[in-house]
């Protein structure tokens, strides 16, 4: 599925390259190499997942002339297993693959960082010229 919105493809796309910085740098900074390049990266599918949930819930319900209760009702299910399913990856990550959970949670804020940049580019293009 595609994006229609210009701002989201832009966030996204952030989130992806943040994530793949960040697993890069790990793999180069840590004395855990793999594992904490792969705990960036499965931090950034938690993120994702939980991007997904969010973004699906906010369309089942604002479906405008297609929402029926039905079509809603579908919607919040398919978002609250999103979370389930989010839960049973998070507890695979931290228990069971024992993932350092500094690089697990760093994965994470990829969409966090991903929106702090999309929001300086806002301020830097929207901000009053000197001289104006």
């Amino acid at each position: 599925m595609t994006e229609r919105d210009p701002l989201l493809r832009r966030v996204e796309r952030n989130a992806v390259v943040a994530c793949g910085v960040m697993a890069a740098l790990a793999a180069l900074m840590s004395s855990e190499r793999g594992a904490a390049a792969l705990g960036v990266m499965a931090g950034g599918v938690l993120a994702w997942i939980s991007y997904r949930g969010i973004k699906g819930g906010i369309d089942a319900l604002g479906g405008g002339e297609e929402r029926t209760r039905l079509g809603v009702s579908l919607g919040l299910v398919k978002f609250f297993t999103r979370y389930g399913i989010l839960a049973a990856v998070a507890y695979v990550i931290m228990a069971r693959a024992r993932l350092p959970p500094v690089a697990v949670v760093a994965g994470a804020s990829s969409l966090v960082i991903a929106v702090m940049l999309e929001a300086g580019r806002s301020f830097r293009h929207n901000s009053p010229r000197h001289g104006d």
